[in-house]
This record gives structure tokens, sequence and C-alpha cells, in this order.
């Protein structure tokens, strides 16, 4: 979910989009009624359709190509199946908490760590019937002032290191684009970040240099990722970004891994 400027909240139930009229005060978040979902820029390569609802079998069947590294196989169509009943259920779960009257804004206070920094806490939501919902910050600020390496590929349940980590760059603009180098070239791409996912669009190389056979290779296979503008589920902050496919299945997706450079 993302309060938006224009006062309302918008974001999905877990795949259904919304969009409702909020009001905002000192430590109540009042939901009003249902207002039209805005549709994502033209610019975008993903249909609205793909944004607002979960993948069907044969969206996920032509968003799922070749995986991101350069030696993973292609999963088998017949393996993908639509949307769970857990999914379902956890989306009517949601809905009815919205609407079960006016929100409170309290705060979860986080276990302490041996011999870690302060816990902190964490936003809650609490309604009138005593449900709570507990909130993570899905993209922080820090994002847009950080330079990031491509530092590896998420194929299913598993993952494996970029070889040439160290000469991919990765730097999120606040004007919705993205500038860097993919281990040989530079490039820049649009990026369009909509609630809890991100595309990317309009990736091209700026420079034509040659450079070793592995930077090559592996500047080859980024550029075909990103080439490929797959819906991105994602989280992340100053030291890491996380992007996952949202093709319905964990089990199934893959997605690339992001450090800082000064993590590396």
């Amino acid at each position: 979910m993302e309060f938006r400027d224009d006062g309302t909240v918008a974001g999905d139930y877990g795949c259904t989009s919304f969009r409702m009229k909020a009001e905002l005060e000192a430590a109540t978040l009042t939901l009003g009624e249902d207002v039209p979902v805005l549709p994502a820029p033209s610019a975008t390569p993903a249909p609205p359709e793909k944004i607002a609802s979960c993948p069907t079998p044969q969206m996920q069947q032509n968003d799922i190509a070749s995986s991101t590294g350069p030696d993973a196989q292609k999963p088998k169509a017949e393996d993908l199946g639509p949307r769970s009943p857990e999914l379902k259920d956890f989306e009517a779960k949601v809905k009815k908490f919205f609407h079960r009257g006016q929100l409170k804004i309290t705060e979860k206070k986080l276990k302490q760590q041996a011999g870690g920094p302060p816990p902190g806490s964490l936003p809650q939501l609490r309604n009138e019937h005593g449900d709570v919902a507990t909130l993570t910050i899905v993209r922080s600020p820090d994002i847009f002032d950080t330079k990031f390496r491509l530092d590896g590929w998420e194929v299913y349940d598993s993952s494996d290191n970029v070889k040439s980590a160290k000469d991919t760059s990765f730097e999120f603009h606040r004007d919705g684009t993205v500038t860097g180098k993919l281990g040989c070239n530079d490039f820049t791409a649009k990026v369009f970040f909509n609630g809890s996912h991100v595309f990317f669009h309009d990736t091209q190389l700026t420079t034509h240099r040659t450079c070793a056979a592995q930077n090559m290779e592996d500047e080859a296979a980024i550029l075909r990722a990103l080439k490929r503008s797959l819906n991105y589920r994602y989280a992340g902050g100053s030291e890491w970004i996380h992007m996952r496919d949202d093709v319905g299945s964990e089990y199934r997706a893959t997605g690339l891994r992001f450090r800082s450079a000064t993590d590396q």
C-alpha cells in the first residue's frame, strides 16, 4: 500500500489492485470510498491488466523466458498454475481488514538482538475489531542516493553470483531513469515504480566497447533480463535490493540481487 499526495491510499490486496480515499490524522487513518485505480504510464511495457491482476497461466508462459543467468533453463509451460487458494483467502482477509472501520496507527516494538543496535519499531494499523496489520517499508528513499552493483541472479529456489559484478553499476534517479554499467558498456533505462512492483523499459547501451569474454557474457545476460521488461516485485534500501518476477509462485520466479557498491 502506498500513501499518495492526492489524498488516496493505493496498492493491492495481494493480487487485486485498489485505490481509496483516505484521511490521515495524528494517530488514525480513515479509508473512504473506492476510486478508479490509476493506469500505468503509457511508457510502461507491461499492459495495465498485468499490473491490476495476477498473471494467468498464459501470461506467465509468455513472460517467463529463459532465466536471467546464462546457463539457466526455461520452465515448462505445463508447470505453471493459476493463483492459489491461499492467495485468494489472503486477499479476502486484507480487504475485510481495510473495510472494518477507522484504523488506529500504533507501533510494534522489535526485539533486541544480542550485541545489536537499538531494535526500533514497525508501524501497525489496528481496526475497531482488534485486527492488526504490521507494515514494513518497501522502498527506502536511500535507493535514489546509492550506487548499486548487480550482485547475483536468483533462479527459482537458488542463486548464483554475477562473475563480473565489480564492473557493474546501477544508479536509480528520482526522474524515473537508471544509469550505470552492465559489465563493459554504459547503459540507460527508464524505470517505473508502482507500489511493490518495478519495471525496466527502453534499456539501451550508450557505449560500444569490447571487454573480457566474461564481462561480455554477463553484460549480454543482464541486457536480455532488462529488455524482457518483466513485472518485478521488489524490496530494498540503501544496502540491497531484491527483485523477483511476479509470476504467482516463488518457486518458479527468477530475479536480480543488487548490493551497495560500498559493501563489496
